[in-house]
């Protein structure tokens, strides 16, 4: 079970080995939404990103309840790393190799409200090109989320939806039962 760039590192694990059980991802990482995300794996990027943004980005979120648990100031010299990353791991080859039963949970209501870290067609673009049969992968937008994270109430305005699907993904396609 993952988010965001938890999400690239999952589908890379699952392409290498075949005998883990099954992949949950919540809003994966396949590509930024940004248009500009390329740009600090290049030549002069790092340098570029620098002059454009600053040495360290700072997250928008400033209250007490969101530093408790996430960085507040992010190091840009990492968009190199993170880019690099994606570029050689979120494409088809990846992809196809990934056999496990799959779930995608994803912040999508419409053009104007979803998910603006991640690229929701990269995620919906991938999943088909998953390897996993059609019967056994289910991708779902949680369009109430209103945010890339969607399983903390800290972020996300509809946790319940989360928890509902991945329940039911857990007990129709993983045969789980409920301990009691």
């Amino acid at each position: 079970m993952s988010t965001s760039t938890g999400g690239t590192l999952a589908l890379k694990l699952c392409g290498e080995f075949p005998d883990i059980a099954a992949n949950i991802m919540m809003s994966p990482n396949i590509a930024i939404n940004d248009p500009n995300a390329w740009l600090p794996n290049n030549h002069w990027g790092l340098q570029i990103a620098h002059i454009v943004i600053g040495k360290h980005k700072t997250a928008d979120d400033s209250t007490a309840l969101y530093k408790q648990y996430w960085n507040q100031r992010y190091s840009t010299n990492s968009l190199v790393q993170l880019e690099e990353l994606l570029e050689s791991t979120m494409k088809e080859s990846t992809f196809k190799k990934i056999i496990q039963p799959t779930l995608m949970l994803y912040y999508f209501k419409d053009k104007d409200n979803q998910d603006d870290v991640v690229k929701v067609s990269a995620m919906k673009r991938m999943f088909m090109q998953l390897g996993t049969p059609d019967s056994l992968k289910r991708e779902i937008a949680i369009p109430n989320a209103g945010n890339h994270v969607l399983a903390s109430p800290i972020k996300s305005k509809d946790v319940e939806s989360v928890k509902k699907e991945v329940e039911k993904f857990a007990a129709e396609i993983l045969f789980m039962k409920e301990k009691n």
